[in-house]
């Protein structure tokens, strides 16, 4: 009985809150099946558009609330989603649904800082420097001097992901995050690791880590641990 348990566990999916969007999502976005080791459930938010959620501007929490419980209902035993400054909405969030939830890789911003050396600094690298302000920053419990970069309100990653439009080039992304992570680390040698807001920008960790030296924490990281957790608690209540 104990091995059906576990064997049952071990099948268990992530369940992910997915924008409203429609641009494509390559191998390595947290939208897309492919890019995790073990099964996912997606669930889409109808009208959460991605620019209105990154800048504040509009978010039905009960729509969120309702695929959640969908997710949870097609068996999810986690849930994370795809934008990271739903941060804003993570207590309230957690509180309404029945399974673990982070909404963000920026709930996991502390503790990857403590164990950097005393003397480095993690930095966030996110689609809208501007959108992530003191106050969403106080919510995933970051100090307001935590470094923060984006790319250009102008640049192709951004204009793709929350304009859907033009059709996402990776090539091109990659370079984009990569000129951007290499200007900060020569302006400031004093990072010691990334952590990238976006739950889009995985495809992009690996090239910004080689041309850095430097380790990066993304959305994928997060739902790997969020759900291995999830399953570890769970067999040992078993």
């Amino acid at each position: 009985m104990e091995a059906i348990n576990n064997s049952i566990l071990s099948e268990q999916p992530l369940g992910i809150l997915m924008l409203d969007t429609d641009f494509a999502r390559p191998l390595g976005d947290a939208g897309n099946p492919a890019s995790w080791p073990f099964p996912v459930v997606i669930e889409r938010v109808d009208g959460a558009y991605a620019r209105p959620v990154v800048e504040g501007t509009h978010l039905e929490i009960a729509a969120f609330v309702a695929a959640g419980r969908r997710l949870s209902d097609r068996g999810a035993c986690a849930i994370i989603t795809t934008c990271g400054f739903l941060v804003r909405h993570q207590e309230v969030l957690a509180a309404a649904l029945p399974v673990p939830l982070l909404t963000s890789t920026l709930t996991q911003y502390e503790r990857i800082k403590r164990a950097l050396p005393a003397s480095k600094h993690l930095a966030i690298l996110t689609i809208s420097e501007t959108s992530l302000d003191e106050a969403t920053l106080h919510s995933a419990g970051i100090a307001s001097d935590a470094p923060v970069f984006g790319l250009p309100r102008d640049s192709h990653f951004v204009r793709a992901i929350l304009d859907g439009y033009p059709a996402l080039d990776i090539e091109q992304a990659t370079r984009e995050w990569v000129t951007l992570a290499c200007e900060c680390q020569q302006s400031h040698p004093d990072i010691g690791g990334w952590l990238f807001e976006c739950a889009n920008m995985p495809p992009n960790a690996k090239a910004v880590a080689a041309a850095t030296g430097l380790d990066v924490y993304d959305a994928i990281a997060l739902g790997t641990e969020l759900r291995a957790g999830t399953v570890r608690a769970a067999r040992e209540a078993v």
